[in-house]
């Protein structure tokens, strides 16, 4: 991996830390009746807020491009989520104390507590992600109750605290994205990571060995048992021939048994 791809994740996650750091400097101070609006409700056009969840934005796409750099497992609906997240939260701080920005602000919550949910899972069964699985999976844990709390708040609670409640699932989607910065950082300065983000180099497969089939023994032919044993220079002639030498010779000596000859009176 070149030196400056190694330094993608690093800006990004930097981009992350900044990003979660002036929104919680931008709730200093604030008046407590605040917390009783939405976060696109009470935040101002230009403000520091607004700023940071457009950089909070932008550091998600750049994570999301590092993390395909190097093969984890987010494609599919996961990199969508995250997609849609970066979109949304953008959308809301382009167009503050709308109506608008309050829906954006939802999907984008949602949003990125899906993917948060689905990479727990991926995570888990990949052996260079699974050191983050575990604390996505508390992190996810908390995003879904938050998204419970928020349910209820927003529905029948009669949006009592609703804006404490978004600041406190957004600052939590932030450390989902702080601990897949930092598991990010340390796969993409691993040999392992530069292994997945060099240029695969296509290798012919070896040729298929296909082994010759095995050669059956050829028996001897048999003799039969009239016939002595043929030697590799005997011939079929020679072997009748030395075969009837026996019957001629007793034959013409005459030792042989007499036969009987039926003659005619």
């Amino acid at each position: 991996m070149l030196p400056l791809r190694r330094l993608y994740p690093l800006v990004a996650g930097t981009g992350v830390l900044v990003a979660s750091i002036t929104m919680v400097v931008g709730r200093i101070g604030v008046p407590l009746d605040t917390l009783h609006l939405t976060i696109g409700r009470s935040t101002a056009p230009g403000s520091g807020a607004s700023l940071a969840m457009v950089l909070l934005a932008a550091s998600s796409l750049g994570l999301l491009a590092c993390m395909r750099a190097v093969r984890a497992p987010v494609e599919g609906w996961p990199e969508r989520l995250v997609a849609v997240w970066a979109a949304s939260l953008t959308g809301a701080a382009l167009l503050p104390g709308t109506v608008a920005a309050d829906v954006m602000i939802v999907v984008a919550l949602v949003g990125l507590a899906g993917a948060a949910a689905l990479m727990v899972r991926r995570f888990g069964d990949d052996e260079s992600w699974r050191p983050a699985a575990r604390p996505l999976e508390w992190l996810s844990l908390g995003a879904g109750g938050a998204l419970a709390v928020l349910t209820y708040v927003a529905l029948p609670g009669h949006r009592v605290l609703i804006g404490l409640v978004e600041w406190s699932l957004l600052g939590i989607e932030a450390a989902v994205l702080a601990v897949v910065a930092v598991q990010l950082t340390r796969i993409a300065w691993s040999p392992a990571g530069t292994a997945a983000v060099a240029t695969a180099v296509p290798v012919e497969p070896p040729p298929i060995m296909v082994p010759a089939p095995a050669r059956r023994p050829v028996s001897p032919a048999r003799t039969p048992a009239w016939m002595p044993a043929r030697t590799p220079a005997m011939t079929a002639g020679m072997a009748m021939a030395r075969a009837l030498a026996p019957t001629i010779e007793r034959a013409t000596s005459g030792t042989g048994r007499p036969t009987r000859v039926l003659s005619r009176h």
